[in-house]
């Protein structure tokens, strides 16, 4: 009897050290990483490019306009001094979101260019001590435009960001950049250097 009531004890005794050891343990898989970021980036994301000429014949529109010109999705007429009222072709039709006069002449269409959506989780570092999570993940551009191509450099290849997540009672929260939109944080990894 005194042996039974040993053994009772032991086995209480390891079931709440078990239990306690195991409250502590913080851990994260793929798919709960991966929902992570979908959530963050509020992916798939749409991009759309604006298309003027108005600028003068310096800098990347106007590169944009004399590329896009030369590939036939859009035709411009006037002259730098006047400005110049854009025109885009059928072959561009399919792309176009929106087309908007300044009224002085001159005018703005906007194009799809490209969606982004999630790609992999490259790695999960966790920091038990801090209840913390760093998530390396990367990125793909799908539905990439005839405009996307032209105006955009090396944007099919995937991009590559990291955050860090803290641990709450109530689930994992982004710990850094707190004060930015999806958006802005989907820009900084699709165009790190414009930022």
């Amino acid at each position: 009897m005194k042996n039974d009531i040993f053994n009772l004890k032991y086995i209480v005794l390891l079931s709440i050290l078990i239990l306690f050891s195991n409250c502590n343990q913080i851990n994260l898989t793929n798919i709960e990483a991966e929902s992570l970021i979908i959530k963050t980036l509020n992916l798939p994301a749409h991009f759309n490019t604006n298309i003027n000429a108005a600028t003068g014949v310096n800098g990347k529109a106007w590169e944009d306009c004399e590329k896009l010109e030369q590939a036939g999705l859009i035709h411009k007429n006037g002259s730098w001094i006047e400005g110049y009222k854009l025109h885009y072709t059928e072959k561009a039709k399919p792309f176009l979101i929106n087309e908007k006069s300044d009224g002085l002449g001159t005018n703005t269409l906007t194009f799809k260019i490209f969606d982004i959506d999630f790609n992999s989780i490259d790695g999960i570092a966790i920091n038990k001590d801090q209840q913390t999570a760093t998530i390396r993940f990367s990125l793909k551009t799908t539905n990439v435009t005839p405009i996307g191509k032209i105006t955009e450099k090396n944007i099919e290849s995937p991009k590559n960001g990291e955050f860090l997540f803290k641990k709450f009672d109530n689930g994992w929260q982004l710990a850094s950049d707190q004060n930015k939109s999806s958006n802005e944080l989907l820009q900084e990894i699709i165009w790190p250097k414009r930022n």
